[in-house]
Parts: C-alpha cells; sequence; structure tokens
C-alpha cells in the first residue's frame, strides 16, 4: 500500500472527487482523520440541498411510472431556480390527475385508458357540450347494447373473458338517459383521468433524467466534502492505494491542475487497510479469513496455511475417490461459470483434490470398498488393501493419528506465532507465553516423552529432563508478565501486588494446562470423521444389496444424501479446528478491509 494524498485548489475539487470516483483504486480516509493540531486543517461542512431535489425527482419519478438512470453524465448544468420551478411545474400538471383512481384501476383498465388516452384526456374534460365516459361492461350485456339504437357512440377498447372496456359519448341532453341505459346493462365505470401522466412522462422524460443526473453529481460531490481536508487553502483528499497502481491512479486525474503526496502507509497517522493478495489455489480461502477477519496490514496472512490445513483435514475426514471427483468437478464448474465470485463452490473443489487422495489411499469409491483392492496390492505388495477403515484394529490408529496430527499442527501453530510476536518485537510473547517458546518446548517433550515410552521403550520422564523441559517452561507461563517487564526494562514486577498475580496466574496456568489437553483430544473428531463417513457409505451399499434392481438407484441417491450431509458436518468441523483449534493460538485479525471509493450514493 502507499499513502496517497491528492492536493487541490477549489476551482478543480468537483473534478478531483469525481476523477478519485472513477479511478476505483482509492481506499478513501475521512478528514477527520487527517485534521489535527499540527497542521491547523479545517473540515468542510456544506448543507447539501441536492438530495432534497433528489427525493423530489425520485418521487415524481414514481408516480409517473418512470425509471430514472443512476448516471452523472449530464448535458449541462443547473440553477437552483430552475431545478425548483421544474419540479413544481411537474408537481401541478400531476396535481391535475387522480392518482388515487389510478391506483384501484386493473391491468385491463389500464390497457383501456392508454388506448383512451390517444384521444387526450385534457382535450376530453375542456369539451363543453359532449360528455364522455368510460368503463367495463358484461359480455352479455355488451351484445344486448348492439341491439339497441341509443342516443350516444360508443367504442370498444379492450376485451377479456368476462368484459368488455368502452368508452361512449353523448350530448348534454341525452346524457341522464344514456347514464340509465347503461346503468341496467350494468356498467362499471371508470373515472376518466383530467390529465394523462404517461404523456407527462414522454413529455418530460429526458428533461427529468438530465436534471436527475446533474442533482446526482452535484449530490455526490458535496457527500464526498467529509473526505476533504483544508490546509493552508488547498484541498486534499487522503486515502490508501495499491503501490502497483499508484501510477495509474496518478493518470486518472490527467489534464486536471493536482499535486501528489506520496508517503509510506506508516507515517499516515490512519489505520492501514488490509488487501489478500494469493495465488489461484489459495484465493477462495480468503472467504474464511474474511469471515473470522482480516489480518492487520504488517501481520501474515494465514491464508495459505489455513487452506492448506482445511483441506488436508477435509479430505481425511471425506475419504472417498468417487465422492472426491464429484466434489472436484462440479466445484471447479460452479467457480468458473460465477466468474470466481462464488468462493465456496473453489473451495469444495479445491477439498476434493484431497478427497481423490485420501479416498485412494482408503480404498475407497463411491462407498464400494472392494474396487482399488487389485491396484494396492500392485503398487503397495499388501495382501488386501493399504488401510481398512473398517476393520476393528483400524479404530485406535485413527484415533491415534487424529491426535498426532492435531499435536503437529499445534506444534506449528506455535511456531507461527512466535515468528508472528518477534516481527513485532514482542519478546514477552516469543519466548514465555504457552503458545511460545516456553510452550513449545513444554508440549514437544511431553509428545516425545510418550511416543518414546510406547515405541521405543525409552523413558524420558526422569527428573533431570522434568525439571528442563516441563519444570522450567511452567514457570515461564507462572511468571510471564514479570519476565516480560524484565526484558522490556520495566523491572521484575507484575502489574499487581505479588499476592494478587500469584493467585490470579494460578489460575491462568490451570487454564493453560488444560487448553493443552482439550485442543489434543479435539482432533479426535478427525479420526471420528473418518469412521462416521465410512460408516454411512456402508449403510448405502448394504441397502443396494437388499434393494436388487432398484440398487443403482439406490446408489446414486445414498451418495448425494451422503455428499451433502457429511460433507457439510466435515466442512463445519473442519473450519471448527481452524477456527478454535489454530487461528486461538497465532492469528489476532482485527484488520481494517481495503474498500475501494466507487460511490457515495
Amino acid at each position: 500500500m502507499k499513502f496517497v494524498q491528492t492536493i487541490c485548489d477549489k476551482d478543480n475539487l468537483g473534478k478531483v472527487l469525481l476523477a478519485s470516483l472513477n479511478s476505483k483504486l482509492l481506499h478513501v480516509e475521512k478528514a477527520t482523520n487527517i485534521v489535527n493540531e499540527d497542521n491547523n486543517g479545517k473540515l468542510l461542512s456544506v448543507d447539501n440541498k441536492f438530495v432534497e431535489y433528489l427525493n423530489s425527482l425520485n418521487s415524481i419519478a414514481n408516480r409517473i411510472s418512470l425509471q430514472l438512470e443512476q448516471s452523472m453524465d449530464c448535458k449541462k448544468a443547473y440553477q437552483d431556480q430552475e431545478i425548483i420551478d421544474f419540479i413544481k411545474l411537474i408537481e401541478d400538471k400531476l396535481a391535475l390527475a387522480d392518482t388515487n383512481q389510478q391506483l384501484k384501476i386493473t391491468d385491463d383498465d389500464r390497457i383501456a385508458l392508454d388506448k383512451l388516452s390517444e384521444v387526450d384526456f385534457v382535450r376530453m374534460k375542456k369539451c363543453h357540450y359532449i360528455n364522455f365516459g368510460l368503463g367495463r361492461i358484461p359480455n352479455d350485456s355488451y351484445k344486448k347494447l348492439q341491439s339497441l339504437k341509443p342516443n350516444f357512440v360508443y367504442v370498444k377498447l379492450h376485451t377479456s373473458n368476462q368484459y368488455h372496456w368502452i368508452a361512449y359519448a353523448t350530448s348534454d341532453t341525452f346524457v341522464v338517459e344514456t347514464n340509465k341505459i347503461l346503468e341496467n346493462l350494468f356498467l362499471e365505470p371508470i373515472e376518466i383521468p383530467n390529465i394523462d401522466v404517461k404523456k407527462i412522462a414522454i413529455e418530460f422524460k429526458e428533461h427529468m433524467q438530465d436534471m436527475y443526473s446533474y442533482c446526482l453529481k452535484q449530490s455526490t460531490i458535496y457527500r464526498m466534502y467529509e473526505y476533504v481536508a483544508l490546509i493552508d487553502d488547498k484541498y486534499i483528499l487522503s486515502g490508501f492505494v495499491p503501490q502497483k497502481d499508484v501510477e495509474t491512479y496518478k493518470h486518472t486525474y490527467d489534464g486536471l491542475k493536482v499535486d501528489f503526496v506520496e508517503k509510506d502507509p506508516s507515517e499516515s497517522g490512519c489505520e492501514v487497510p488490509t488487501l489478500l493478495k494469493n495465488n489461484s489455489f489459495f484465493k477462495p480461502f480468503e472467504m474464511f479469513v474474511e469471515m473470522y477477519s482480516l489480518p492487520k496490514y504488517y501481520d501474515f496472512d494465514p491464508t495459505p496455511f489455513l487452506a492448506i490445513t482445511y483441506c488436508i483435514l477435509f479430505g481425511i475426514m471425506f475419504g472417498d475417490l468417487g465422492q472426491g471427483l464429484v466434489l472436484l468437478i462440479g466445484g471447479e464448474i460452479l467457480y468458473r461459470k460465477s466468474n470466481k465470485s462464488f468462493r465456496l463452490a473453489g473451495i469444495v473443489s479445491r477439498c476434493g483434490i484431497t478427497s481423490v487422495i485420501f479416498g485412494f489411499l482408503f480404498g475407497s469409491v463411491f462407498g464400494n470398498e472392494e474396487i482399488l483392492g487389485p491396484v494396492h496390492q500392485s503398487l503397495f505388495h499388501v495382501r488386501h488393501k493399504l488401510f481398512e477403515v473398517m476393520d476393528s484394529s483400524s479404530t485406535m490408529v485413527l484415533l491415534i493419528g487424529a491426535v498426532l496430527i492435531g499435536a503437529v499442527l499445534i506444534l506449528i501453530t506455535m511456531i507461527l506465532n512466535m515468528y508472528k510476536n518477534a516481527t513485532h518485537k514482542k519478546w514477552g510473547e516469543v519466548f514465555f507465553s504457552q503458545n511460545g517458546l516456553a510452550g513449545f518446548i513444554f508440549y514437544g517433550f511431553i509428545l516425545t516423552a510418550i511416543g518414546t515410552t510406547f515405541l521405543g521403550g525409552i523413558n524420558l520422564l526422569k527428573p533431570v529432563f522434568i525439571i528442563i523441559f516441563i519444570g522450567i517452561p511452567v514457570l515461564c507461563f507462572f511468571l510471564k508478565e514479570p519476565l516480560t517487564n524484565l526484558i522490556e526494562h520495566h523491572g521484575f514486577k507484575p502489574h499487581a501486588t505479588w499476592g494478587a498475580f500469584a493467585t490470579e496466574t494460578i489460575f491462568e496456568l490451570l487454564e493453560i494446562m488444560l487448553t493443552f489437553v482439550s485442543n489434543s483430544m479435539s482432533y479426535l473428531r478427525v479420526g471420528g470423521f473418518v469412521l462416521s463417513h465410512a460408516g454411512m457409505m456402508l449403510v448405502v451399499m448394504t441397502l443396494v444389496e437388499m434393494t436388487g434392481n432398484a440398487g443403482p438407484v439406490v446408489m446414486v441417491l445414498g451418495n448425494i444424501f451422503v455428499m451433502c450431509l457429511e460433507g457439510l458436518i466435515v466442512g463445519i468441523q473442519t473450519l471448527r479446528l481452524e477456527y478454535y483449534e489454530m487461528f486461538s493460538r497465532y492469528y489476532d485479525g482485527n484488520g481494517k478491509k481495503y474498500q475501494i471509493l466507487t460511490s457515495i450514493e
């Protein structure tokens, strides 16, 4: 990112503000973040009168069923009085129309009115000796009307299955007789409007659209004043632009008299926005990072690590070669059809890759556990399959393997946490916290001791090792605050009295120990869902065998059901592991999203 300030005079301010919108590159900062006592800056405060004009024009457009375009391209500039007079002119014309009547008419009534409007409602109303009427008459009554020889003329405007719509005219002499005849024929009168709003729309459409565009343009400029600081009689628009786009951003103002000031983001005095940048494989997983919280600008982006671990954990729990191919192909098609905006589909397609891999290793294809047996025997020189998930001897292997995977991930997140805090020179967190070096040594030693005991019969839990690799780290956890103060040259002391500190820290120490245990055990769900997925597919395959000729249908429906249900559950559980077991150890978030300025309306 680069912090860029665009400086101009009053005459060019409006053009500069509109150019910044057109650039679609600027993350703008409010002037309140720029103005301070050191620069003696001022804020612009102007009443936006154009909002009222826009509201009036929108109201008129709705009344005459006119759709105004949200465009700022106008042919001319309008004076305030010119806008006010135009709005009053249209409103006076609309005052003649019976809008309440218009709201009650049906679509068929509207068709008849539209056809009658060709005669001109105003001219009809101005006639002194001829009376006009409009209404709908039942079809049977219309046939009777044709057999009469009334003292009025009529014309058919529209027909439906039940009615004929007619317009009629008669002289003042026969108006009472005409109304009596039509009443007996069950005519339902429709009031002829005083004015045709459709003609108003046609007559004033172009002028109204141009005036609306001008008001929208001016309103946008006024609304952007909150982003402009006035310093030393210069108007300054400030914001952040990606470093690679700075020159492109400057060219947006070609032809305008402006000056630019570029600064390093750290010199801006503002919180720097974050714009994630990842390759095509990791890109969809940015959605999960954004859901949790974006990283701060100077922190590292966890998206690649999240993407890799999410895919691996999902693939293990949803290991089926056939179903993985469906996720891979279907997800990728949806992702590409949405022009890569449907990021969840992109995540599904990438998880499909690891599902295929682990499905092959587990020997499962759409729940069939036998089809890959010969392949495994040929490739891996095994008796039956490389790994039989549903075999009773595999259960403990799966569960222990799941905990081991979790332990490795916990250690990696500790390394990431140490790296993050080292970049910010938070040495207390690096060395003494449960997610720092002390925690890494403590947890790593316990895992090593357990592993050597069960695998090699070597007992590492001897007094000297316990003191070095367990006692000292626990002491670091306990004295983290005073030790941090010491290396930061604030003295070896806690924030409160030693008694209060000891009481508080003892409980925190117990929480740390419980957290290590609960985080490790939480990964048991990985092995559990491997068994769950295999179990559900075993039920499907059993039903296939039981249903005979309907087996193929049951096979398809069963796989769809398992993919939808199990896929959803596994996806949620994997995300839970990412957020609660991993992010909680190394990731803070609290970043500010980079949002380009495109429109103020």
